[in-house]
C-alpha cells in the first residue's frame, strides 16, 4: 500500500475550501476537480479523458489519482482550519456528477473512510512538510511515514486493518518538524557551553538559524540546520569570522573540511537525545519512541564531516 498527501483546494465550483471539505466528510470521498462540461454520461476513464481534454490542457493530477491511488492506500489531508485527517481508500477512481460535487469541485474521487487526527502532536514533521508543495496530490515516499500511518490508522479506527510491521525504527528526524529539530540542536549546543542569543533566533534570519557565544571562551558561532534532502556545503561557510556548526538531519554534507566548520552527525544527536531524555520536550520523546531509539553511549558515536 502507498501513503499520499492531498490538498482540498477547489479552483472551480463555489471555490470554497470549507464547502469542499464538508462535502468530502459527508460523502466520505477525497478527490479533485477538473470537471467536464457536457451532457455525455461519463462511466469510464476513456470517456472522461476524451471529454475533459476538451476543457483542460493538463489532466496530470487526475491521471495520477486514477493510476496510483488504490484500495487500502492511506491519504493524509487537512481541513481549512488546519486539522489533519487520515483516510483509508475504499475504492478506485470514479467520476461523480451531482450538483453538490460540482459546487465542491470534487468530481474525480476515491471513496474513503476519513478519520480526524485528534492532535497535531500525532502528525509527524515529514507529513506536515509534505503539505508545503502546492501540487494537488503526491506520494509520501518514506517507509517510516508509511509504517507510522498504518499504525495510526489502526489506533484511530480501533481495528487491525494493517498488520504490525516486523521492524519498526530508523531515524527520529523524519518525525520531527523543522522547529523541533532546531530545538534539539539548540539544547545540545547549550550543554556544550554555547549560549544562544535569543534575539538572533528569528524566522527572518537569512543565512543561519541562531547566534552563539561560548560561556567560557567568549568565542562566537553561528548555526545552520537543514532537514529533509536539502544538503549543506561546507565550502560556503569557510570564510565566516565566527565558528560554524552545521546540522543536516540526513547527514547530507559535501565540500572540503575546514577547521572553523563543524558538521554534526545525526547519529551523534540521536545518541545525545537518548542519553538526555530529561532535557527534551514530551513531544520529542513521543517521536523517539516511534522511531525505536535505543540507549547508546554518546562516547561510541564519532563525529563525521
Amino acid at each position: 500500500m502507498t501513503v499520499f498527501r492531498l490538498h482540498v483546494r477547489p479552483g472551480g465550483g463555489l471555490a470554497s475550501s470549507a464547502i469542499s471539505f464538508a462535502y468530502c466528510l459527508e460523502e466520505q470521498v477525497l478527490g479533485l476537480g477538473w470537471p467536464t462540461y457536457t451532457d455525455v454520461v461519463i462511466s469510464t476513464w476513456e470517456e472522461y479523458e476524451m471529454e475533459a481534454s476538451k476543457e483542460h490542457d493538463d489532466l496530470s493530477r487526475v491521471r495520477y489519482l486514477k493510476n496510483y491511488v488504490k484500495k487500502d492506500d492511506l491519504i493524509w489531508t487537512r481541513c481549512p482550519e488546519g486539522h489533519y485527517h487520515l483516510a483509508k481508500v475504499a475504492s478506485e477512481w470514479e467520476y461523480v456528477t451531482s450538483e453538490r460535487a460540482k459546487n465542491a469541485d470534487i468530481v474525480n474521487v476515491v471513496r474513503c473512510e476519513i478519520l480526524k487526527v485528534p492532535a497535531i502532536d500525532a502528525v509527524p514533521g515529514k507529513v506536515v512538510a509534505c503539505f508545503r508543495p502546492t501540487r494537488a496530490i503526491q506520494e509520501i515516499a518514506d517507509e517510516q511515514m508509511q509504517q507510522y500511518s498504518r499504525h495510526l490508522w489502526n489506533t484511530l479506527s480501533g481495528t487491525c486493518c494493517y498488520l504490525p510491521d516486523k521492524e519498526v525504527g530508523g531515524s527520529v528526524f523524519p518525525f520531527l518538524g523543522a522547529d523541533e529539530t532546531e530545538d534539539v540542536i539548540f539544547i545540545y549546543l547549550q550543554t556544550k557551553g554555547w549560549l544562544v542569543v535569543p534575539n538572533s533566533r528569528k524566522a527572518d534570519t537569512m543565512s543561519f538559524e541562531f547566534f552563539l557565544i561560548h560561556r567560557e571562551t567568549r568565542e562566537r558561532a553561528v548555526v545552520q540546520i537543514k532537514t529533509g534532502n536539502t544538503s549543506l556545503n561546507t565550502d560556503e561557510w569557510k570564510d565566516r569570522a565566527e565558528r560554524v556548526f552545521l546540522f543536516q538531519s540526513n547527514g547530507l554534507y559535501f565540500g572540503e573540511s575546514h577547521p572553523s566548520v563543524e558538521c554534526i552527525a545525526p547519529a551523534k544527536i540521536e545518541a545525545f537525545m537518548v542519553g538526555n531524555c530529561d532535557l527534551l520536550p514530551a513531544s520529542t520523546l513521543h517521536w523517539m519512541n516511534h522511531a525505536g531509539l535505543r540507549a547508546v553511549s554518546t562516547d561510541d558515536v564519532t563525529q563525521t564531516t
